[in-house]
């Protein structure tokens, strides 16, 4: 039995924003079907769900084309670009309201949307939220524990995401003026799309929200794109260090807009 818990929002008014869900999508045959299935199963006429295949060189794209649905447009790369070159991709063509950010190999909660949805239609100062996660093995087998309860609960905050991210891409969805804020990501590709988009909104002075309820099956395995082997300090470091000279660019651009001249 999958780890989600039931809720009311299946009895509350339909939601008025339109969504798009952004997907980076490399060698992804063996799960896609699944978790596009349990995406697409949540969404209006209206919404959208955006795959970017970077450069795969198995069957991912014929298999999301097989689906033969018009709310998912494909998107394919010819050159591996990397994680944050893909997400880049795919938020540059979204058009909703809010953006929800999904990876090829997990599952979502049947009631993932909806949540979520409600929170953003409910406060309208939240501008991005995260949610809980439960783990799976490759063959869906639930893991032990959340993934925020292994790593102490979630943080908000800029100082407290450039030292240690709490922000994990697959339970984030924002606000279109996130995208707009965060845009375009920085050169490189040291800085990790999620913790870019969590520290940018907070360097904005955007409001984040947590829910805390496990909203993804988070499928841990050997060829996830991130998390499966600690970083070295080094590479740590740089991170750290690009992720702070970016965000400074970025500051000193933004308030050179706003500033009078």
């Amino acid at each position: 039995m999958l780890p989600f818990k039931k809720d009311r929002s299946d009895t509350l008014p339909a939601r008025q924003m339109r969504i798009s869900v952004c997907m980076a999508a490399h060698n992804g045959e063996r799960f896609i079907r699944a978790q596009l299935k349990s995406i697409l199963s949540q969404l209006g006429a209206q919404d959208e769900v955006i795959v970017v295949d970077d450069a795969s060189t198995d069957g991912t794209s014929d298999c999301i084309r097989s689906f033969g649905e018009a709310r998912i447009l494909l998107i394919e790369h010819h050159e591996n670009l990397g994680v944050l070159r893909t997400f880049e991709s795919a938020l540059r063509k979204a058009s909703g309201d809010l953006l929800f950010l999904s990876d090829q190999d997990d599952l979502w909660a049947p009631n993932k949307v909806s949540i979520v949805s409600q929170v953003f239609e409910q406060d309208l100062d939240v501008d991005l939220t995260v949610s809980d996660a439960a783990l799976i093995d490759e063959n869906s087998v639930p893991l032990l524990g959340s993934y925020y309860e292994q790593r102490g609960g979630f943080q908000s905050g800029l100082l407290a995401n450039v030292l240690h991210c709490n922000y994990l891409g697959c339970t984030m969805a924002f606000r279109r003026r996130v995208r707009d804020r965060a845009l375009p990501f920085p050169s490189g590709s040291s800085v990790l799309h999620d913790l870019w988009i969590g520290a940018s909104n907070a360097l904005y002075g955007g409001k984040t929200l947590y829910i805390d309820q496990p909203l993804v099956l988070y499928r841990r395995h050997v060829n996830n794109a991130t998390g499966n082997r600690r970083l070295t300090l080094l590479h740590q470091f740089r991170i750290r260090w690009n992720l702070c000279m970016s965000l400074t660019l970025r500051w000193l651009r933004w308030h050179t807009m706003v500033s009078p001249s």
